[in-house]
């Protein structure tokens, strides 16, 4: 195989900088530059922003990038996030509604869901929470991220409390039901901006907090791969996925590749997103990954040489 993967466009936010059709051009160059051949586009999730835009803005801004895509026939996977995670909820909703039809009314918990879907003209093969393929005789699993942190820490410990009283250990699928809660809670808030304000306050709180208790410079290091290493391998083991090789994630919005000895090669995708007004607060900006049998390469925008490569041996 070879594929490009592209994460956290954040269609709608005015930061995407694949919005620009002239930035899709580039980056398009690049691909049949860099990755001759390619025939599969994984878009990793927060492709759009569903939490803070109306949707029909998400979707014009996308406009310039998938339009290309259809022009060069490329599959697409999406794999979906935790800002566009409303299509997850369209989804079960559309189900519910034919198994209501069929007389199955029993609830169901889909730990994995797979359904084509039309965007913008354009078929695309829509995941949730997880997409895999092999390449090069090696497993490379795909998710976007948003389930290595749960969605609050004490909300999780919680939900575990309660079910440690009686006696069952807290799955997947609550975790699930609470993120279908919390993000649908956010995309139906009658005064977006209010909730836009509402999460700025709380992650300078946050990074407030970590400064005090962890050191100054600590935040800085908790998005990374390396961090982020023994959350992966708990997410590979809670759902039962077996032996992966490579696990490919986007969501903290920073690039970065990460291994242990005996343990999955990890790797950050980043994003194409910037802050309007703000400039770019993103250590390593506008990247994407190239991936065929001759390995893998990070790749910056604009930049000759990949800003990692690797083979899969």
């Amino acid at each position: 195989m070879s594929a490009v993967i592209i994460s956290d466009t954040h269609f709608g936010l005015n930061s995407s900088t694949l919005s620009d059709p002239a930035r899709v051009d580039q980056l398009m160059g690049e691909i049949l530059e860099f990755g001759g051949g390619c025939d599969e586009v994984i878009l990793l999730g927060d492709i759009f922003d569903f939490w803070r835009v109306r949707p029909e803005c998400a979707l014009r801004e996308s406009v310039p990038l998938l339009k290309r895509l259809r022009e060069e026939d490329l599959k697409i996977h999406y794999v979906v996030g935790n800002h566009d995670h409303h299509l997850v909820v369209q989804k079960q909703e559309s189900d519910f509604m034919e198994r209501v039809a069929r007389g199955d009314l029993f609830p169901v918990y889909s730990p994995s869901l797979r359904w084509r879907q039309t965007i913008n003209g354009l078929n695309i093969d829509m995941l949730y929470p997880t997409y895999q393929v092999r390449c090069s005789h090696r497993r490379v699993l795909f998710t976007h991220g948003h389930h290595l942190d749960g969605i609050q820490t004490f909300t999780m410990q919680m939900v575990g409390g309660i079910r440690q009283l009686y006696g069952e250990e807290i799955l997947p699928a609550d975790l699930e039901m609470m993120m279908a809660y919390v993000y649908e809670s956010i995309y139906r808030s009658s005064y977006i901006g209010e909730m836009v304000s509402f999460e700025e306050r709380i992650w300078k709180a946050s990074s407030l907090l970590k400064r005090l208790t962890c050191g100054v410079f600590h935040d800085q290091r908790l998005a990374s791969v390396q961090m982020q290493y023994e959350a992966i391998m708990r997410f590979i083991r809670d759902r039962n996925l077996g032996e992966v090789d490579c696990f490919i994630y986007g969501d903290t919005h920073r690039a970065g590749i990460f291994q242990r000895r005996g343990g999955p090669l990890a790797v950050n995708a980043g994003s194409f997103t910037r802050e309007p007004g703000k400039g770019s607060r993103i250590e390593l900006p506008d990247t994407y990954i190239i991936l065929n049998d001759d390995g893998l390469a990070l790749r910056q925008l604009g930049r000759r040489e990949p800003v990692y490569l690797c083979e899969l041996l």
